[in-house]
């Protein structure tokens, strides 16, 4: 990822701007909503335990570090999927999520929830996002 953001640097203009944006390592939680109650039903884990997005926090800030962008501005926001069932969100996160894990518990935990005779009812996930405006730097020790 090191390299990427390297090649990045060399493609942009002297000030140029970076917009980052990549998943938190924060697992994505888990929502039923019944009317207007949510209630927690559990976590979206991956088969890699989200190691690319803490390596994509080490290279932004191994290139920091090295003067190559400086963050203007950073902070996250929530990523929202919906899916009236646990299907339905199943087959969203094959095509979309590929290393999305529902484990078991959870996924009877989700059933359990959406067995109310309530109308309204849906599942939804929310996953943290990091975003971040990086400017280059012109460094004279990396070219």
């Amino acid at each position: 990822m090191v390299h990427a953001l390297e090649k990045i640097w060399r493609c942009l203009n002297p000030g140029g701007m970076l917009i980052d944006i990549h998943p938190t390592s924060e697992p994505a939680a888990i929502v039923v909503r019944v009317d207007q109650r949510d209630s927690a039903a559990g976590w979206i884990t991956e088969s890699d335990d989200y190691e690319e997005y803490e390596w994509a926090d080490t290279a932004l800030v191994h290139t920091i570090s090295r003067g190559l962008f400086s963050v203007e501005q950073q902070g996250t926001f929530e990523f929202v999927w919906h899916a009236d069932n646990l299907a339905e969100l199943r087959d969203c996160l094959k095509a979309e999520w590929r290393d999305a894990i529902i484990d078991d518990v959870t996924a009877m935990h989700i059933e359990d929830l959406l067995k109310s005779l309530a109308r309204e009812k849906e599942v939804i996930v929310r996953a943290k996002i990091n975003i971040a405006r990086l400017r280059k730097l012109e460094n004279s020790d990396f070219v």
